[in-house]
């Protein structure tokens, strides 16, 4: 018979709390990027189309990136 072990396990260390700051960065850049874009795009022929599409191509490809490094 199998001898098993219980109550062996190490307590599990808490990390640091991240600040509001530091969570919020990035949905804050996208959301103006976003917003940027739209604007662009609506308001603007030319060269603003062109920064519209660029800006508004930020999300995206930072989702792929996120989900291709999800596995």
């Amino acid at each position: 018979m199998s001898t098993v072990r219980v109550g062996t396990a190490q307590p599990r260390q808490r990390r640091p709390r991240a600040s509001v700051w530091r969570v919020f960065a990035m949905p804050a850049l996208l959301l103006v990027a976003s917003i940027a874009g739209l604007v662009l795009g609506l308001t603007g022929d030319g060269l603003p189309d062109a920064l519209s599409w660029a800006l508004l191509s930020i999300p995206i490809i930072l989702a792929a990136i996120a989900f291709a490094r999800r596995g």
